[in-house]
C-alpha cells in the first residue's frame, strides 16, 4: 500500500504518550499502521461496500501536534460526542465523513464508515449512520482501489 503525505516518523514513545492523552490504548494492528505511514493520504483512494463504490479516503490522521487539523488526538476530541463511544476515528473521506476501528465486541477491529449528514447531533450518538466496510484495518486498506 501507498501513501502520500505521511507524517514524520514516529515512534513507540511517541505511541505511549498519545495514549495516555486519550485514556486508553490503541489497537495493535493501528499502531503498526502509524509506525509505518503515520497518516497520509493512499494513493488507492476509492472504498467501495457490497461491490459498489462507496466513497474515498481523504486522509488518515496523524500524530502530529494538536494545532493540525489531522492530528489525531485532536480529531478524537474534536468528535467525541459526535462519534458513538467505542469508535475510534482515523481518518476521514474528503467530504467529511470519518473512518473508524471498533473498539467494543462483537466487532472489534473492524472498519466503519461514520456518516455526518446522519448524524445525531441534538443527543447522544448512535450507530444508525455507521455502516461496518470491513473487519480489519489490513482488509480495509488492500480493498482501496481507483476512485470512480
Amino acid at each position: 500500500m501507498e501513501f502520500v503525505e505521511s507524517c514524520r516518523s514516529i515512534s513507540p514513545i511517541d505511541l505511549i504518550e498519545v495514549e495516555n492523552k486519550i485514556g486508553y490504548q490503541l489497537p495493535e494492528e493501528y499502531k503498526l499502521f502509524l509506525l509505518s505511514h503515520n497518516g497520509g493520504r493512499p494513493v488507492l483512494d476509492g472504498v467501495r461496500h457490497e461491490n459498489e463504490h462507496f466513497d474515498y479516503v481523504g486522509y488518515f490522521y496523524a500524530i502530529r501536534g494538536e494545532m493540525y487539523h489531522d492530528d489525531l488526538v485532536r480529531q478524537i476530541g474534536e468528535h467525541k460526542d459526535m462519534i458513538p463511544e467505542g469508535y475510534l476515528p482515523i481518518g476521514e473521506s474528503p467530504g467529511g465523513d470519518i473512518y473508524c476501528i471498533s473498539l467494543k465486541e462483537p466487532t472489534k477491529g473492524s472498519i466503519f464508515h461514520w456518516d455526518h449528514e446522519e448524524a445525531n447531533y441534538d443527543g447522544e450518538p448512535w450507530e444508525y449512520n455507521m455502516t461496518k466496510l470491513a473487519p480489519s484495518l489490513t482488509a480495509f486498506l488492500e480493498g482501496l482501489c481507483i476512485g470512480e
